[in-house]
């Protein structure tokens, strides 16, 4: 019988090996920066985007965070908790623009309807 590791996605494989060392302390501490994606799929012998791929699900779950033009780095504890407020603050933005995009959409369809002609008036 197959091991259940080699049934899953070589990102979440990848994932997984990656959770255990940050979890474990000793080679990925917090706030260490992780190996390039290219030194990960040569590592754990994946493509690069399956490397890219497996840091993005730590990413997701908070124990990493990626830094454009620099790298992953291992989360300190209370660190991923900036990146949330700051995805809310800018869902937050969007729906302010969105609520205003629709006050503009009431407004020009109530302006069209009141250039229709009336049921009553037969035209």
């Amino acid at each position: 019988m197959a091991d259940r590791d080699d049934e899953r996605l070589p990102s979440r494989r990848v994932a997984s090996l990656l959770r255990a060392e940050i979890e474990e302390g000793t080679r990925y501490p917090p706030g260490r920066k992780l190996p390039s994606y290219r030194q990960l799929a040569d590592r754990y012998d994946v493509a690069t985007n399956t490397a890219a791929a497996a840091v993005q699900l730590l990413a997701k779950e908070g124990l990493v965070t990626i830094r454009p033009a620099s790298g992953a780095y291992v989360c300190v504890r209370g660190e991923a908790e900036p990146d949330v407020r700051d995805e809310l603050t800018k869902i937050r933005a969007q729906l302010h623009r969105s609520r205003s995009e629709l006050d503009d959409v009431e407004r020009a369809l109530a302006h069209l309807l009141n250039r229709l002609p009336s049921a009553e008036s037969g035209g």
